[in-house]
């Protein structure tokens, strides 16, 4: 059996996704520049023999040189945190630039790109040199590889002729090749190959020979950031080169493997600690355009906190940038309050998880409590269009028995069951199928009983009925039928809904039992969360039902300038829109709508990876 190793370059102080399999080794590149702990079983690019701190200007170089001077094997691989080959059996779909794109690693993406060892063995023995499969330069809007490096804003092209240079003094018997590669039209990108011992071997010598001498000649000390790398540019050149050139000379097994981009490749945050009792776990969930929202939202948790308790504050999300994570860290942690950003991608991927009207996708995330935080007895969820009025510690010690949910009832819905909206009546009937309707609870603040919801059911079956498509309330109708009598209601003043528009509590609410009317009111007078639900809120339309409550604490945050910008913006344009009259409206959204139409036509008629879609996209580009 063959030693493999494919070596798996990694960035410094990120914290991006290890891929569990014996063939990968993960190697941090610039090992020199790490200053947080390096995880178990990562390896460093500064030990033994090496130029991690060439990393500036080598990039993921450093790590192959290392991996020759240091690691043993009978073939040597290269790939990134978020680049891998696939070894699946035939061609994949691929995105304009010839890769296949996925939003994050996980079991299903790994099966149908065919890493596991069984898999990757039987086709990596059957050749003496795999790389990155070549991109035609059209595709890159280049006539050939040189004119897509002169073409690179921040690289010279001074530098090519440099390098040609050395190689005809140096390798001579390279350099007919290297002309021809540079005039030629496919570019092998990325660095990534594999390859036998002893080709890596002549490999190595001969490229970190050339670099060497790359250095000696060319004085970088003026290029800007992106150029102090032309040396692992340079490199990635190389690599196509000495592909090229074993073509030509004949007598190996050579081929080509497509790539596979991960978008996100964050590695996932492993919820390990054990939860003590005086604990109380909060989910938040949202994206980074709501960021604003959700940070009011937390400061209002944290203005109501115990000194008592202790709080973890999990904002499960998809998107949020590290610099918006900093402030929430730096600006609401206590010695006490703890939060931790969860970056759901790979557990949500796969599924189409589309929400209806004015509700976002986040509103699913809160399915993967069950999954992520199942170390918890319980665990509290809020959605964030929520101001918190009381400490949140009352809520979570609420005895759930052996009921699923702690939650409360919905107003709203039972108001137009009751003959505000008989068409909700009906729905309920023949879709829901509830005993009955007057039961059904609005799932903004949910009190998981996270032990007895993972008897009853998993994450995968949730996201399942999500991704059917026929719940008109997304993920709140899917959790009523799904806890059905296995409820434990709570006070309404835990989950107070404000009279959207001015019209909620007249058009809908008043239509509810009276005993549910009679609880809502009584919670408006003290209300301990107020839940904005609905199409309209306070950072949208300032008057709005209790948005002063909103406001209080927005004014005390780093995001009410920007709450107050984005409202104003999102004002701008209705007003714009509702003086255009009809002429100009049908100029705008319907002109909006017609657009978004021929998209989704072209995208049928055009599929990513095709050959039309390549050639309409080099006319597009050629006539711009």
């Amino acid at each position: 059996m063959s030693d493999i190793k494919i070596f798996v370059t990694h960035t410094p102080n990120r914290n991006t996704m290890r891929i569990d399999n014996p063939l990968f080794y993960n190697v941090i590149a610039g090992s020199c520049y790490q200053k947080k702990d390096v995880p178990a079983g990562v390896y460093c690019d500064d030990e033994g023999d090496n130029i991690s701190e060439k990393n500036k200007s080598y990039c993921e170089l450093t790590t192959q040189y290392w991996a020759w001077k240091n690691q043993k094997a009978d073939y040597y691989g290269f790939c990134h945190y978020r680049r891998f080959f696939s070894f699946h059996d035939g061609k994949l779909p691929e995105d304009d630039w010839g890769t296949i794109t996925y939003p994050a690693m996980n079991a299903q993406v790994m099966k149908e790109l065919g890493i596991d060892e069984q898999t990757m063995r039987a086709y990596i023995e059957n050749y003496d040199f795999l790389i990155a499969e070549g991109i035609e330069t059209k595709t890159l809007r280049a006539k050939s590889v040189y004119d897509h490096y002169d073409k690179a804003p921040e690289l010279h092209i001074e530098d090519v002729k440099t390098l040609l240079n050395i190689i005809e003094e140096k390798y001579p018997d390279l350099s007919e090749t290297a002309e021809e590669f540079f005039d030629g039209h496919k570019f092998y990108p990325c660095n990534m190959f594999i390859m036998k011992a002893e080709l890596f071997e002549q490999y190595s010598a001969m490229l970190f020979d050339i670099l060497e001498e790359f250095e000696k000649r060319t004085d970088m000390s003026r290029y800007s950031r992106e150029g102090y790398r032309t040396t692992g540019h340079l490199g990635e050149r190389m690599t196509g080169i000495f592909y090229q050139y074993l073509c030509k000379k004949g007598g190996y097994k050579l081929g080509e493997l497509q790539i596979a981009l991960i978008q996100n490749a964050e590695a996932e945050v492993q919820i390990e600690k054990v939860p003590d009792k005086d604990t109380v776990p909060v989910v938040l969930a949202a994206n980074q355009k709501y960021v604003p929202i959700l940070f009011t939202c937390a400061q209002s948790i944290v203005n109501h906190a115990s000194d008592a308790r202790e709080y973890e504050i999990f904002i499960f999300h998809t998107d949020i940038d590290a610099e918006s994570q900093k402030l929430f860290v730096d600006n609401l942690e206590r010695s006490n309050i703890h939060i931790t950003f969860v970056n759901v991608t790979s557990k949500v991927s796969g599924y189409r998880l589309e929400a209806k009207e004015h509700i976002t996708t986040e509103t699913f995330y809160r399915f993967l409590i069950l999954d992520i935080l199942k170390s918890y007895p319980k665990v509290l969820y809020l959605d964030c269009d929520m101001i918190i009025m009381r400490d949140v510690t009352e809520l979570y010690d609420t005895d759930l028995g052996n009921t699923l949910i702690g939650a409360a009832l919905d107003p709203d819905f039972t108001g137009q069951c009751n003959g505000a909206n008989t068409e909700t009546k009906k729905y309920c009937d023949k879709v829901l199928k509830l005993k009955d309707c007057f039961q059904y609870f609005q799932a903004g603040v949910l009190l998981l009983n996270v032990q007895e919801l993972n008897k009853t059911i998993t994450v995968e079956k949730l996201l399942e009925m999500s991704d059917t498509g026929i719940y008109k309330y997304s993920d709140q109708d899917i959790l009523n039928v799904v806890c059905e009598d296995r409820v434990t209601y709570i006070d309404m003043a835990w989950n107070m809904l404000t009279d959207c528009n001015h019209s909620r509590w007249h058009d809908v609410i008043k239509f509810a039992p009276y005993y549910i009317m009679d609880a809502y009111e009584e919670a408006r007078k003290h209300p301990y969360i107020i839940h904005y639900a609905g199409f309209l809120k306070p950072w949208m339309k300032p008057d709005e039902d209790f948005g002063f409550e909103f406001w209080k604490v927005a004014r005390t945050t780093l995001f009410y300038e920007k709450i107050l910008s984005d409202m104003q913006n999102e004002f701008a344009w209705h007003i714009s829109y509702n003086m255009c009259g009809k002429k100009n409206r049908k100029h705008s959204k319907y002109r909006e709508l017609q657009r978004e139409k021929m998209r989704d036509k072209l995208k049928e008629i055009l599929p990513r990876g095709s050959k039309l879609r390549t050639f309409a996209r080099n006319i597009y580009y050629a006539t711009k």
